[in-house]
């Protein structure tokens, strides 16, 4: 969801809403190459030019979040992946949410019905 704050995208999932939260950030250090490759992809395809995609990691980078390693996280993830059968990579944000009880803020539909699996609550823009 991070990819829409900076990319001129239509916002379906009132992704834009988490950066209103009073509630803290929090994120696997793994969404930082995550977004970029993204918005990397959108410059490959001329929707997006190289000072956007710059400034738009120097946005995500500013916007105050607290990332928490990738090593920390992924063998909770792998456990997750295969409980879920969903990838590894996904899971590092359903492994953060579940160690810190917080909500996970997904546009996945399969990730969102996997956290409610495992009971860790589901962010929605209208909550």
């Amino acid at each position: 969801m991070v990819f829409l704050w900076f990319a001129n995208e239509p916002d379906r999932w009132g992704a834009g809403r988490l950066l209103e939260l009073e509630a803290p950030l929090l994120a696997p250090d793994l969404m930082v190459v995550e977004a970029t490759n993204a918005w990397w992809k959108k410059h490959r395809r001329r929707e997006m030019d190289m000072i956007d995609v710059e400034q738009a990691v120097t946005n995500l980078l500013a916007a105050g979040i607290s990332w928490t390693s990738s090593a920390e996280l992924v063998r909770p993830a792998a456990r997750l992946a295969t409980e879920l059968g969903h990838p590894v990579y996904d899971c590092m944000y359903l492994a953060l949410a579940a160690s810190r009880s917080a909500s996970l803020a997904t546009a996945d539909e399969r990730l969102r019905r996997g956290a409610e699996r495992v009971g860790v609550r589901v962010w929605r823009a209208t909550t």
